[in-house]
């Protein structure tokens, strides 16, 4: 095994649709939730952190390539490798195909393995590549190299930050593999079907997940903000609770996790139980009101919303648009819906045939995929449509898509005060709570909401009448709460100033907008990180 090497890798950069990419592509999670904010937008790289896990779990001297350009990725394969694993999605399968032709021609006996759930594309792939993994790639890697399959799953040291007007705005944020897959089984998930609507664990139950993070904090000491990587974190209500108890058994201080959860899962606790857990910011499908998805029965969305919010616990809500059952009136009906629930952020996609999904199979079967949408793989990423629906055409189904996202941020304001709102609304809400953890907690709530207010004098003049009124409202509101600025905040309020200047000034002339390359070394006679120049990797939580 020492004698044999792996490469395993994503998808090469620039990013861009003047590179050849779908307005719905990029390397920043936060990209598909505030597609029109700007620089308010956190900003962050997020890593392809699948090939990092399979990395760490396996036995094989690896190396892992987050964003190369092309000249690093033939520089690295040119090293003789015996595997190269390349990870990607349906909608940079156009970035896939220079990189394979780099690799016959530089390192022709290295054997190619494609990953992700690109893979779903199907036969189409085979020429390409000599091995195909299809499911969860650990399992897979291991089968391949003739490495033990039912060996411990080993939880890897991955963490992010991100920045807002080109400053940081968080410390690292720990990233925990608590499962993959989902068994909620939607029409539309490709996560879901992917792997046959099974919940796969790698943190079987609640004491192994708080493991986790206390081995995270051992690595980083004074960490407390995760990143829950589960699809539907709670929705097994045993586990969950397990957690709950762990975490008041333990001594850890008040955290920040963030989840996805639905709200069946989600209507099994209290929200102060969740504040008790950590978790301060959850993802949950809003859908569309007459969706009928299993995952949509609990407690209603405007008394669950509202009670999240009340405890500090900021929501971001994902809108499909393009079902059958919807026209222009129904959209814009079921919009004006979620946004009197006040969502923290908001995505919205245009209903999709994902590979792999009984939807794309249904719209094969009624003669609905449009052609030239099918063959264009760049636009399977949300944010077109690819089939013929029954009253919208496309370019209107698409214009309506933009108009939704912008008319959110023009009415709502940006998204990472709104995360500010919440923490205040938790603050109020829960100091004077019975239980020490959750009074600590709502101390945290006030401590940061109180460090944002240098923010938002400056923030208002770049927003819309109706956001900038938001905007100064939360100001007022905070100003009686915490105090009025010091003068050092007066000072660090108009730095701000200057840096949305600055910020604005890189996004007009694409400065700074691709993704830090990274190179990581697993079990290999060299550094196990290599420097990157720009920042480091993400999700879409911000906190100030």
């Amino acid at each position: 095994m020492k004698d044999r090497k792996l490469l395993l890798s994503s998808v090469c950069q620039p990013f861009g649709t003047q590179h050849g990419d779908g307005e719905g592509v990029s390397y920043e999670g936060s990209h598909q939730i505030m597609w029109a904010q700007g620089v308010f937008r956190s900003r962050a790289t997020t890593t392809q952190w699948g090939i990092d896990f399979i990395a760490a779990n396996l036995e094989i001297p690896t190396v892992t390539l987050h964003y190369p350009t092309m000249e690093r990725f033939i520089a690295e394969i040119r090293k003789g490798y015996d595997y190269v694993g390349i990870a990607f999605v349906v909608p940079t399968f156009h970035k896939l195909l220079p990189m394979i032709a780099a690799i016959r021609e530089h390192a022709p006996g290295s054997k190619i393995i494609l990953g992700g759930y690109g893979t779903t594309m199907g036969e189409e792939l085979a020429p390409l590549a000599d091995h195909i993994c299809r499911g969860e790639g650990v399992a897979f890697m291991r089968q391949l190299l003739g490495e033990p399959v039912d060996a411990p799953i080993v939880q890897p040291d991955i963490t992010q930050t991100q920045s807002l007007f080109s400053l940081p705005i968080l410390g690292q944020v720990g990233y925990v593999f608590a499962g993959l897959g989902c068994p909620n089984g939607c029409d539309f998930c490709a996560t879901s079907h992917y792997y046959k609507q099974q919940h796969i664990r790698f943190l079987p139950d609640g004491p192994s997940i708080l493991r986790a993070i206390q081995d995270l904090r051992g690595i980083h000491p004074g960490m407390t903000d995760f990143w829950i990587s589960d699809e539907d974190f709670l929705l097994d209500e045993a586990r969950g609770r397990g957690f709950l108890e762990a975490i008041r058994e333990s001594d850890l201080p008040p955290l920040a996790l963030s989840i996805f959860g639905s709200v069946k899962a989600l209507s099994q606790y209290t929200a102060s139980e969740l504040v008790e857990m950590g978790i301060d910011w959850v993802w949950i499908g809003y859908e569309g009101q007459r969706a009928g998805y299993a995952k949509m029965k609990g407690r209603p969305y405007r008394e669950l919303f509202a009670d999240l919010h009340r405890h500090g616990i900021s929501v971001l809500a994902s809108m499909i648009i393009g079902f059958d059952y919807q026209t222009p009136d129904i959209i814009q009906a079921e919009f004006e819906e979620l946004m009197s629930l006040r969502p923290t952020m908001s995505q919205f996609l245009i209903y999709g045939p994902a590979r792999g999904t009984p939807g794309h199979a249904r719209l094969v079967a009624e003669g609905r995929l449009l052609p030239e949408v099918a063959r264009d793989t760049t636009r399977h990423d949300g944010f077109y449509s690819a089939f013929k629906h029954p009253t919208m055409r496309r370019a209107e189904l698409e214009a309506i898509h933009r108009r939704l996202y912008r008319e959110e941020f023009e009415r709502l304001g940006p998204s990472v005060f709104r995360v500010v709102d919440d923490y205040l609304a938790g603050y109020l809400h829960l100091r004077d709570h019975q239980d020490p953890r959750v009074r600590g907690k709502a101390e945290k709530y006030r401590q940061i909401a109180r460090r944002s207010m240098v923010l938002l004098p400056a923030s208002q003049r770049h927003l819309s009448a109706a956001s900038a009124q938001r905007v100064g409202e939360l100001f007022q509101r905070l100003v009686q709460e915490t105090g009025p600025l010091s003068l050092k905040e007066k000072l660090l309020s108009r730095l701000t100033a200057g840096m949305i200047r600055y910020t604005a000034f890189k996004l007009r002339h694409g400065i700074g907008q691709q993704p830090e390359f990274s190179r990581r070394s697993f079990r290999m006679d060299e550094p196990l990180w290599m420097p990157a120049p720009l920042q480091s990797p993400t999700v879409a939580r911000p906190e100030l």
